[in-house]
């Protein structure tokens, strides 16, 4: 079996992310805010999607899209990560939005602080 270049999953990704439709991007979304921001994503949503194990049927098409991405995505270097981004940005500029809205403002920090402030008891 052949593995793909780092470049070449990317290609891949954002010709995908292309095909999607609104409701698989905002799917995709919560996904991609988990990676980006090096965290467990915790925000009261849960997707099915990120917790594919058993399954009476099989997985979606998109459904092994998302599951290559998270593979992928922990071998790319910080620069590999930043073109992805920034090229599914040129994309889709209201996603890239609400993905930043997301890393600033949707994922709580360790020690109660937010945005550099402690918040109280």
């Amino acid at each position: 079996m052949t593995m793909l270049s780092n470049e070449a999953q990317i290609r891949y990704l954002v010709q995908w992310f292309q095909e999607w439709s609104d409701l698989q991007r905002s799917d995709f979304l919560p996904i991609m805010a988990e990676k980006y921001a090096n965290k467990a994503y915790v925000n009261g949503i849960t997707s099915s999607i990120s917790n594919v194990d058993f399954r009476d049927k099989p997985m979606s098409l998109f459904e092994c899209r998302v599951k290559l991405f998270k593979e992928w995505f922990m071998q790319w270097t910080a620069e590999q990560k930043e073109s992805f981004l920034n090229r599914i940005s040129e994309i889709d500029s209201a996603f890239a939005d609400k993905l930043n809205a997301e890393l600033e403002n949707g994922i709580p920090h360790i020690n109660n602080e937010v945005n550099g402030e402690v918040l109280e008891d």
